[in-house]
Order: C-alpha cells, then sequence, then structure tokens
C-alpha cells in the first residue's frame, strides 16, 4: 500500500510540474473515451487490437508510437502479475480494460509459448507483428541500457555492468542474449510456419532504413487505409531524436502509446564495440542464428 501511495504522489507531481506533457496526457483520455463512445455505434477497422510482440532493443517502441498515431487505437491499462511479466509472459488481466467493440494497442516482448498465444487468441488477437534486430547490435544495445538504468535485484538476469569491465560485461550480454533470444525468435519463426498470416515480421534495420515502407507493411497486415499524407507525417513524428533519459523521464507522464525509449538506432555498431574476444564469444554463440536470419553468409565476419 505504500509503494502504491508513493507512486501516486509521484506520478502526482510530475503531472503537476509538466503542464505541457499533462495537457497531452489528458487530451488523449478525453479522446480514447470519446472514440470507445463513438465505436459502440460505428467500427472503423477489421482488426480490434494490434498486438506488438517484439525482440528486446528492436524499435518495438518506434512501432509502438507509430500504431499509437493511427486514428483510433489507443493504449490501455494492462495489469500483468510481476512473476508472468519478468517473464515475457502473459495474463488474462492484462485484456480486462479492453472493450471488445473499440480499438487497442498492445505493446509486448512476449514468448510464443502455446500457453501464450492460446491466450492472447482467446482475447481477441488475429495477428501479431514481431520485431527483431542484429543480435550482436540488441547484445550492444542492452549493454547500454542496462548500464544506465540496471535490471532489479530480483529480475532473471540482474547484473551489474557499472561494476564489471566492459568487454565482461558485453559477454556477459551475449551470453543472454543468445540463452534468451535466440529462441524466442525461433519459436515465432515456427509460429508463422503453423500458421499463415498470423505473423508480420518487421526487420529493424529497415525499419530504421525505410520506416515509412515498414509502416506501410503494418498498414496492409491489418487492413488500415490511411492517405499518404498521414502516413509520412507518423514516420516522421516517430524518428527518435531524444536521449534515452529524456524518453523514460517523459514515458512517466505520456500516454503508453506516445511514451518513448527510442533513439535513432545504429546498425552495425557492434562492429565499433566488441573487442576480440566478444568477437570471438558472439560468433559461437549467435554466428548459427545470424547465418538463420540472414545476417551473415558464413563465420568469417570481422570488427
Amino acid at each position: 500500500m505504500k509503494n502504491l501511495i508513493s507512486r501516486l504522489i509521484s506520478r502526482s507531481l510530475k503531472l503537476i510540474f509538466n503542464p505541457k506533457l499533462t495537457l497531452v496526457f489528458i487530451s488523449y483520455e478525453i479522446k480514447k473515451i470519446f472514440c470507445d463512445i463513438l465505436f459502440f455505434f460505428k467500427k472503423k477497422y477489421k482488426y480490434n487490437i494490434i498486438f506488438l510482440a517484439g525482440m528486446p532493443m528492436s524499435a518495438t517502441t518506434k512501432v509502438k508510437n507509430m500504431c499509437g498515431l493511427i486514428p483510433g487505437y489507443f493504449t490501455r491499462y494492462s495489469p500483468i502479475p510481476y512473476n508472468i511479466r519478468v517473464n515475457q509472459d502473459i495474463s488474462n488481466s492484462a485484456f480486462r480494460y479492453t472493450p471488445k467493440w473499440s480499438y487497442t494497442l498492445f505493446k509486448t516482448h512476449l514468448n510464443p509459448s502455446s500457453q501464450n498465444i492460446n491466450l492472447i487468441k482467446k482475447n481477441g488477437v488475429k495477428k501479431v507483428i514481431v520485431t527483431y534486430r542484429d543480435l550482436r547490435d540488441v547484445a550492444v544495445a542492452r549493454y547500454h541500457r542496462l548500464i544506465k538504468f540496471p535490471k532489479q535485484k530480483n529480475d532473471p538476469n540482474f547484473s551489474e555492468y557499472h561494476l564489471m569491465e566492459k568487454s565482461e560485461a558485453m559477454n556477459d550480454s551475449i551470453e543472454v542474449v543468445s540463452k534468451d533470444y535466440i529462441k524466442w525468435i525461433n519459436g515465432w519463426i515456427e509460429k508463422d510456419k503453423e500458421e499463415h498470416n498470423f505473423v508480420l515480421f518487421i526487420k529493424f534495420e529497415n525499419l530504421i532504413t525505410n520506416s515509412t515502407n515498414e509502416f506501410n507493411k503494418i498498414l496492409n497486415f491489418y487492413e488500415i487505409k490511411l492517405n499518404e499524407q498521414l502516413i509520412k507525417q507518423i514516420s516522421k513524428k516517430t524518428e527518435g531524436k531524444k536521449d534515452m533519459v529524456t524518453n523514460l523521464n517523459e514515458s512517466r507522464i505520456l500516454p503508453w502509446a506516445l511514451s518513448s525509449n527510442f533513439r535513432s538506432g545504429k546498425i552495425g555498431n557492434w562492429k565499433n564495440e566488441f573487442t576480440e574476444e566478444n568477437l570471438t564469444k558472439a560468433k559461437k554463440l549467435l554466428g548459427k542464428s545470424l547465418i538463420e536470419l540472414k545476417y551473415e553468409n558464413d563465420f568469417n565476419w570481422k570488427l
């Protein structure tokens, strides 16, 4: 109870001292209520839920922000017990505040287990967008994220990178990526083979180099029609220009659909960050998957 009261007081103070962001938050909530009433009488889109399941550090937030600007789709409070959420699983409670007649956006890093897939389908999810990225760059991005924002001590992958040598911490990040993320992306690939047109894969590198094209793929996947001018505006607005700390501070006030931790996104940055030791570790643990994902043709890659 004390923690809940503390969080409420903290959020209230942030709202008071950030009037511009507070106005955005209030406007968003009013618009959501209005649209929920309107859509009770008039259907706007074929699919009620846009569901994102992204590999961590693969610009899932950028995709969320793009989809969050599709008129009529809103993020909502989706409570999930900590012991379920920390393992990237989902519960029925996540859909408790999702009106069946209106339009909702979910952003997750969902594991593609049969239990999770069956649960989201039961709750109205018809299609899933899956983002992924070069696993070497994921390891680098994860390292930098945890230097600034360490995980809690009860997290399964808790580590204190700020107390470790960079090469040692980077090796640990490579190990976590190989242990968790390869199984994750392979699971979604298998799910795509099992069920045609259930999964749309969005590659991070394509999203960064041509976001408008990737956004159009998402719109076509969900059979949503927007005019070209709006599509370009959304792509431009979600480029990611602020630093990570600013984004995360603003995310404590902004609606979930509009908050961001995405910056500009770097492609191939592992070449600048890895040591030879990291390279050897990555070849051993990530090499096979990088070939399968078509990031490499063989194991002969260098810094």
